[in-house]
């Protein structure tokens, strides 16, 4: 029975264990120094003592082997970093291109393409504006000319990592696009709008949603336009989504349909969002 305490008492002490917010942080920080003090080394023995308790334990005892089973494992952690930033600033013209890079995903070979993906399209922009910098220059003509790529993580947590990566571009006027990345993190591939859904009739559904979202902003807000029933607009008002609409998860697991500038509405209105309530998206899920 004393023994069965011990454990018992084990068991608590470890569920009692607070993970500070910056444990990478003081990880990385020991891992790295050269000089790392005694307080650190008593503290390292410590743990590795507690670690060899605690699989003694396993080994003797099968009930408390059986409710380690119980205790949740931190899965691998996925990250966005910074893997590069192309930048020029002469004359009136300047970029700045950051490259995002993933890391931690198990699917490889996923981690691998999305990498080259966003490598490949964050060059392919830097070598653009440096051709377009140069006609400009050949022709003498004189102004200003601007690009700029950055990334934004609407989402990462146990479930869903939503990444969007910015073009903006600006010669007199200006226009920024987006590409959307979803990852489902517990099946690892990516999310696609299509996918999520078991048939087609979500197309209808979210369309009329968002509809009926665009006529109550309207209604609310004089300064606020969509071509919805625009006489003038014709073919061009907004009818339907595409059955591939961008779109991203928000933190609050919601759907969130988005278009780019011009696509739905005036210039002036910018990039366009539309939150999807979860009943209605819910029930024609997967």
């Amino acid at each position: 029975m004393k023994d069965i305490d011990k454990i018992k008492k084990l068991k608590q002490n470890y569920n009692d264990i607070k993970i500070p917010e910056n444990l990478n942080e003081v990880v990385n920080d020991a891992i790295n120094s050269k000089h790392i003090n005694k307080r650190f080394n008593k503290k390292w023995i410590v743990a590795v003592a507690s670690v060899c308790v605690v699989i003694g334990a396993v080994n003797i005892n099968k009930s408390f082997a059986q409710s380690l089973e119980e205790i949740p494992v931190i899965g691998s952690v996925i990250k966005i970093i910074n893997f590069s930033n192309y930048q020029i600033k002469e004359d009136g013209y300047e970029a700045s291109i950051k490259v995002p890079k993933i890391e931690g995903l198990d699917n490889k070979d996923l981690e691998y393409k999305l990498n080259k993906e966003f490598e490949s399209e964050g060059k392919k922009l830097y070598d653009q504006y440096l051709q377009e910098v140069k006609s400009l220059k050949d022709s003498n003509s004189a102004g200003h000319k601007a690009a700029e790529s950055w990334y934004e993580v609407k989402t990462d947590n146990d479930k869903i990592l939503s990444l969007v990566i910015y073009n903006y571009e600006a010669q007199g006027s200006s226009n920024t696009t987006r590409k959307f990345y979803n990852i489902d993190k517990k099946n690892q591939v990516i999310l696609t709008l299509e996918g999520m859904f078991k048939n087609d009739k979500y197309i209808d559904a979210i369309s009329d949603n968002i509809k009926e979202q665009m006529k109550n902003q309207m209604k609310q807000d004089e300064n606020k336009i969509y071509w919805l029933d625009d006489k003038e607009m014709g073919d061009e008002n907004f009818k339907s989504i595409n059955k591939n609409q961008d779109f991203y998860i928000n933190k609050d697991g919601e759907l969130v349909i988005c278009f780019d500038k011009y696509e739905v509405a005036p210039g002036y209105m910018g990039l366009v969002e539309f939150t999807i309530p979860n009943d209605i998206v819910q029930p024609l899920m997967n």
